[in-house]
């Protein structure tokens, strides 16, 4: 059974769930989310693993400092949370912006990471979503970032292919911790910290860092994303050939709920791959 538990890392009260026995496997979400993206995958995934499904420093019910929410503090966060549960060595999957801070943690602590599932990740482009840019803009992004249910399924609209597949209790959880105080600076920091109109800043676009990575990669994508083009994906494997892809056809920005048992599936082969 899962359970959800809080564990201070840094400083910071962090909200996590655990599941299963085995070797260690950390989920970590994307932008403006919370471990809730990965609430299809938590239970199947654990029937191998020791699943650490993490809500992010400013997401979900972890607590929500005034920090710079810049990628290296992302990693350093992951390396200490790995400390302090005593995790030598874990397999990472990471969507969107958690894909982003699996791919640098890996880079940056190679002992650390066994393998690397890289979902529809920040990091591998420079492209993203033109309402996401505009919101790096001061005022601008302020009265955009304005959390209500509405706009919260609207958001989940965009993040998904197939809309009537975004379940109320989705919405109402995603608008729950979007409101919590805190929630809203943070997002804001990470995008500017992160994003500019003319895309992800070039200083975090690690396409190039994956041919020095030796773990074995995967990387899946939904062909319809919107939020993050799937030439990232296909560019990435074209010039890294040691990496392994896959592509969900009628699928958004969340693969992993969006094509749950598929992705479950494929996910697992991988991770237990000899």
């Amino acid at each position: 059974m899962a359970e959800h538990r809080f564990v201070t890392v840094d400083g910071i009260r962090t909200h996590y769930v655990a599941a299963g026995e085995g070797e260690p496997l950390l989920l970590l979400h994307g932008l403006g989310a919370s471990l809730m993206a990965w609430a299809l995958n938590i239970e199947p995934l654990s029937q191998k693993f020791s699943v650490y499904a993490i809500d992010i420093p400013g997401h979900g019910d972890s607590e929500k400092p005034d920090i710079d929410y810049l990628l290296p503090t992302a990693v350093n966060f992951v390396r200490e949370f790995m400390n302090v549960l005593g995790i030598e060595r874990a397999s990472i999957a990471g969507n969107s912006m958690g894909g982003m801070v699996a791919l640098r943690t890996a880079v940056e602590f190679p002992e650390l990471v066994d393998r690397l599932v890289l979902v529809d990740a920040a990091g591998l482009g420079r492209e993203v979503a033109w309402f996401i840019r505009a919101m790096s803009l001061p005022v601008v992004g302020e009265l955009m970032e304005n959390p209500t249910p509405r706009n919260t399924r609207m958001l989940l609209n965009r993040v998904f292919y197939n809309p009537g597949l975004v379940q109320e209790s989705l919405i109402r959880e995603i608008y729950r911790t979007s409101v919590i105080p805190g929630s809203k600076r943070a997002f804001l920091k990470i995008i500017r910290g992160s994003i500019g109109l003319r895309g992800i800043h070039s200083k975090w676009i690690m396409a190039d860092e994956l041919e020095k990575i030796n773990s074995p990669v995967l990387i899946v994508w939904g062909a319809q994303d919107r939020i993050l083009p799937v030439s990232h994906a296909t560019d990435a494997a074209r010039r890294t050939p040691q990496v392994s892809l896959s592509i969900f056809d009628e699928c958004g920005h969340w693969p992993q709920m969006e094509k749950g048992q598929e992705f479950n599936r494929l996910a697992l082969d991988f991770l237990t791959e000899e």
